[in-house]
């Protein structure tokens, strides 16, 4: 087999670094070699990783499936990647895949953690797998059900995802605020009605809060009503949230649910595990408007350590092309 050198890309306290690595020669049974064609920035998570704002005490919840090195030294991370099988078995040969691999020109990997993309689904879309599992796990976990009103957080990717899934789900009403006024037209062109202010928030049944902003849940407390669910899609790092348990949480009997795409509900593993879930998300993925939650501003493997040395504000699933 021809030997293969690929380019993948490391964090270290704050620094990015792309390393070249020689892959092995002899492959186990069922492992494939896949070229990457597209690997897709998780920003919110990434950035928490690249600053070194994962707390010690959740390394290893926090692992992806596929990292190597470690949250308190040196770390590959990441977890959009779709690429070319040009080694393997016949069936798999130059299909065209989704796995949660780091960023990374090529790797090898246990097919068993393929997923072959469907051809009805561009390859730059199917980055959006993972954020649409999260999408899906955090429906899984609040429950709406028909004749709610609901508001999302946040119009970044995991919130305007979110907001779409839950648009499509009949007799649901939804609102996505965000203070980025920009939005609107996004939202608009989604179907998916919008505001720029949380006083738009009136009788909520179920908010879900997708805005990363540590300071969000203090602020939503004063919005909800008796029963309300806050469901918590962001993940916060290091950062500590300060809530004011003692107003309404109690006296509205507030419902706060932690979503977290690592585990799946427990009353849905009769039927699911993690690829029949991603499989799932794939084929939530067949609009072409959701080509609209891409950004069409690609960036190179080797723009990685620049990339993440500012903040990423536009809210779209950004590319990185190999």
């Amino acid at each position: 087999m021809e030997q293969y050198t690929a380019q993948s890309f490391w964090v270290s306290k704050k620094k990015g670094i792309i390393e070249n690595e020689v892959l092995k020669k002899n492959l186990e049974d069922k492992e494939v070699i896949i070229k990457t064609l597209y690997s897709g920035i998780s920003y919110g998570t990434e950035k928490i990783v690249f600053d070194s704002q994962v707390p010690s005490n959740q390394y290893e919840f926090m692992r992806a499936p596929h990292q190597e090195g470690s949250f308190k030294s040196r770390v590959k991370y990441g977890y959009l990647n779709v690429g070319e099988v040009i080694h393997g078995p016949k069936e798999l040969m130059k299909k065209l895949v989704y796995t949660m691999y780091p960023h990374q020109s090529k790797y090898i990997i246990h097919s068993s953690f393929v997923t072959v993309i469907p051809n009805s689904i561009p390859p730059k879309r199917a980055l959006l797998t993972a954020n649409m599992e999260t999408a899906i796990n955090a429906m899984w976990d609040s429950n709406p059900s028909i004749g709610d009103k609901v508001y999302v957080i946040g119009a970044g990717i995991v919130g305007l995802l979110m907001a779409y899934v839950l648009s499509k789900t009949f007799g649901i009403e939804v609102t996505v605020v965000d203070k980025d006024m920009s939005k609107r037209n996004l939202c608009k062109r989604l179907d998916i009605n919008f505001s720029g202010d949380l006083n738009s928030i009136k009788n909520p049944d179920i908010i879900y809060e997708c805005s990363g902003d540590v300071s969000a849940l203090n602020s939503l407390v004063n919005y909800v009503t008796l029963d309300t669910k806050v469901c918590i899609v962001s993940w916060y790092g290091k950062q500590i949230s300060k809530i004011r348990m003692g107003e309404n949480c109690f006296s509205r009997r507030l419902n706060i649910i932690f979503s977290q795409v690592g585990n799946i509900p427990s009353y849905k593993l009769r039927k699911f595990d993690n690829l029949k879930r991603r499989s799932l998300a794939l084929s939530m993925l067949n609009d072409d408007t959701l080509d609209l939650l891409i950004d069409k501003k690609e960036i190179k493997l080797e723009d990685l350590p620049n990339f993440f040395k500012k903040d990423y504000t536009k809210g779209l699933c950004k590319v990185v092309r190999y």
